[in-house]
């Protein structure tokens, strides 16, 4: 996940901004990104404008057929995006900017149509071609390596379109080069590949959207309202079978296993397949996939989706936390100006009182409580900044593994409600808040 943004030019208050959305896509093949390389050796992700009556995804799915040839393409979760803005050349005084939204996709057969370049395309060369992300970072460092000193100059005044859009030689200009490299540096830089776990996770999400409530058998576990349902179970199987593809050696605790494996040395998956199984019983549209990675022991990374609402949280250690493909911070309110969330852990009757006299408490301090029933989501509700607090008194390690690490990279604070930090071996209280609230 990454966000940059290329001013190459400041804009003053009051100047008319002429606006372009477009989008781009980072696509996986066997192994390879299918990206553009034109006649001047460079690479770029296919992509551009969205037009008039497109949604993004179908605007992409266009460029990718135009620009490469290929069809058969499933666009996942937008992963980051580029703002650029400098004045524009067209009309003086006006200024330019250009966001660019780039979705992590799959190639699904190598069937192709002859695709549809335009003038400027066809000049410069436009074809697909399978490349993997270090063979085209390293290309097109080399065409900016004659750009280093401009590079610098414009690094040190908080933007890189002038390293993008100059070159020497015989190099014609190449506007997208710097920005297309910056993508790929972060591509190679993640420590965790948390773009392929959203797509993943995406995927899975799409059978909770598509289905059909009929044919779901429900069983009950132990404790309180406690269910789970073939679906819980259909979509754990893919999801184990998914991640295991991308981290074989990796051990995967799921909600619906019996036994669970250690997860004290190397890699761990920590999931939930449907957090908010009874809101899905009940057609209540507010269930998500959370899927936490530990390595020894520790959280380094975390993705929650909710495909209701096609929304993806993802956030891995030390690089902030981000909400399709955009950063995400918490909220700067007081508890006098804030909303709490709470789950009652209906599982433990015994804690059912305490969780209401504590609720009611809050109740007379903040603006308002909510209740969701699905604890990955109202972490990333205090993440993105649309309540101050949530609390329960007892959670499981795959109901909040993902989104206490979402919380915190945005900026948040996450222990036990008693203060202590969280456990992923066993179940334990929880208390996430913007780092204000106490």
């Amino acid at each position: 996940m990454f966000q940059m943004e290329y001013i190459k030019d400041e804009m003053p208050d009051g100047a008319a901004v002429h606006s372009r959305t477009a989008v781009r896509g980072v696509i996986y093949y066997e192994g390879k990104l299918l990206m553009v390389r034109t006649n001047r050796g460079d690479y770029k992700f296919p992509g551009g404008g969205v037009e008039e009556g497109e949604t993004p995804r179908e605007a992409l799915r266009r460029e990718i057929r135009e620009e490469t040839g290929y069809v058969d393409v499933t666009v996942g979760p937008c992963i980051g995006t580029a703002l650029e803005q400098n004045e524009d050349t067209l009309y003086p005084g006006d200024f330019f900017q250009m966001k660019s939204f780039y979705y992590i996709c799959k190639l699904t057969s190598g069937r192709r149509e002859e695709g549809q370049l335009d003038d400027y395309e066809e000049k410069l060369g436009f074809h697909g071609v399978f490349v993997d992300a270090k063979t085209a970072y390293e290309a097109n460092l080399f065409l900016l390596e004659p750009q280093t000193e401009t590079a610098d100059e414009t690094n040190a005044a908080g933007g890189m379109e002038t390293a993008s859009a100059e070159t020497t030689g015989n190099i014609e200009k190449i506007p997208w080069l710097q920005r297309e490299t910056d993508v790929l540096a972060r591509l190679l830089a993640s420590n965790v590949d948390v773009d392929k776990i959203a797509m993943e996770v995406y995927e899975c999400g799409q059978i909770i959207r598509g289905a059909d409530r009929s044919k779901a058998c429900i069983d009950e576990k132990e404790g309180h309202a406690n269910f789970v349902t073939s679906y819980d179970k259909r979509v754990q199987v893919e999801l184990q079978n998914r991640l295991q593809k991308l981290v074989p050696e990796a051990v995967f605790v799921g909600e619906e296993e019996d036994i669970h494996p250690s997860i004290e040395k190397g890699v761990a998956f920590i999931v939930d397949p449907i957090d908010g199984t009874t809101n899905f019983i009940k057609d209540y549209h507010c269930s998500a996939i959370s899927v936490g990675v530990a390595v020894d022991g520790e959280r380094v990374a975390g993705v929650v989706y909710n495909p209701y609402l096609d929304e993806m949280f993802a956030a891995e250690k030390g690089k902030g936390a981000f909400l399709n493909g955009e950063l995400i911070h918490v909220s700067k309110q007081p508890l006098s100006n804030g909303v709490v969330l709470f789950g009652t852990a209906p599982y433990y009757e015994e804690l059912s009182k305490q969780s209401f006299e504590l609720a009611y408490d809050y109740f007379g301090k903040a603006l308002d409580i909510r209740r969701s029933g699905s604890a990955a989501i109202d972490l990333c509700g205090v993440a993105a900044g649309r309540a101050e607090l949530f609390f329960e008194l007892l959670l499981s390690p795959w109901d909040y593994a993902a989104g206490s690490l979402i919380v915190e990279e945005a900026g948040g604070r996450v222990t036990t409600v008693e203060g202590a930090a969280l456990a992923l071996d066993r179940p334990c209280s929880l208390k996430a808040t913007n780092g204000i609230v106490e």
